[in-house]
């Protein structure tokens, strides 16, 4: 007796077919990301002991566009598992959704606000300045990005804006293509460099840096003193470089005879406030931390420790010998993530 051979159901043929055009759309997506991977990495400007780091960074960059069908695909099979009354897969999706959320959150919706926070210093300046840090211009943070800063700027109202250092990150090579958006600014622009722009990491493009922001109209002043209202403002360089000991070293042979209660200091790193002599200013500005950049309950506080010696986040700090106010900046490094700590202009009234 023949077999009676059945043909598969419509049902079971478009679910078939659904599943290939998920397969060969995943395929798709992982090409593209291999693709603009490829192409940024080409692009960008970094040692050759850190193209696994690169290559690593731009992977998690462009691979969390695949999060957005991750959660699509997830939330259909949530609707498939409250039909069925799958609790167990049900809790497991619902979880696996709330990571997902937060990963878009954290790449795709934090970073791109830009919070302005108002601090009054009670200095003797007599001027409100914006201060930003650490925009980390290459592999996460874009032209667009400088632009949509350069416009909320534009909308404060501010003596100046001062920028304390770490303007890069694996950058393009044409850094006065990148930076030209800043010429757009209404405002005074002040900065000093941080470590990744004095190649610690990265490369060693410091030169290449100062040439492109004078272009934008941006004044660097490391190892330099400039009036700022009724105040002297001083540039010191990156403290783990060196560069802020010969920067003050310098100074100490050429500062005015300003009282240091007119004296503010603008760096990089906040443990240049501790390295200062006693009454040599009364406020430091400064940045670095990222405001810890990405907030989880202990483990932030661990990294901060190891980042700072005074384990500094954001905001005031009242130090022997001076004050201390640390910007959480508006950038990203080593992961294009924030979490907690959303991009901050902080206008200073000092």
């Amino acid at each position: 007796m023949n077999a009676t051979r059945q043909s598969p159901s419509p049902s079971t043929t478009a679910s078939a077919r659904w599943r290939l055009a998920a397969r060969l759309g995943f395929a798709a997506s992982l090409l593209a990301v291999a693709v603009l991977v490829w192409f940024d990495a080409r692009e960008a400007w970094f040692n050759d002991r850190d193209a696994r780091k690169v290559v690593f960074q731009l992977t998690v960059y462009w691979g969390c566009w695949l999060l957005w069908p991750a959660v699509a695909w997830k939330l259909h099979k949530l609707r498939q598992h409250l039909r069925q009354r799958a609790v167990g897969s049900a809790v497991v999706s619902v979880a696996l959704l709330l990571a997902y959320g937060t990963g878009l959150w954290a790449r795709f919706g934090e970073p791109m606000m830009l919070r302005v926070a108002h601090t009054e210093l009670s200095t003797a300046c007599g001027v409100r300045v914006a201060l930003v840090s650490d925009l980390h211009m290459g592999i996460f943070w874009r032209r667009h990005d400088l632009e949509r800063l350069v416009d909320k700027l534009n909308t404060l109202d501010v003596d100046a804006v001062l920028v304390a250092g770490d303007w890069t990150i694996e950058p393009p090579r044409d850094l006065e293509r990148v930076m030209a958006p800043l010429a757009g600014l209404r405002h005074r622009v002040i900065s000093v460099t941080g470590n990744h722009d004095e190649g610690l990491p990265g490369p060693p493009l410091t030169q290449a840096l100062v040439k492109a922001l004078a272009a934008a109209k941006v004044q660097s002043i490391e190892g330099q003193q400039v009036p700022l209202g009724r105040c002297e403002l001083v540039g010191l360089g990156n403290e783990s470089s060196g560069s802020a000991g010969r920067d003050l070293l310098r100074l100490n042979r050429q500062l005015s005879g300003v009282p240091p209660t007119q004296r503010v200091v603008l760096t990089h790193d906040p443990d240049t406030a501790g390295r200062l002599p006693p009454q040599f200013a009364a406020w430091v500005l400064a940045g670095h931390t990222h405001g810890g950049q990405v907030q989880l309950p202990y483990l932030t506080d661990r990294v901060l420790a190891r980042v700072t010696e005074g384990a500094f986040r954001q905001g005031l700090y009242r130090l022997p010998h001076t004050q201390l106010f640390v910007t959480s900046g508006v950038g990203m490094s080593n992961l294009p993530f924030r979490l907690g700590v959303p991009p901050t202009i902080d206008v200073l009234s000092l």
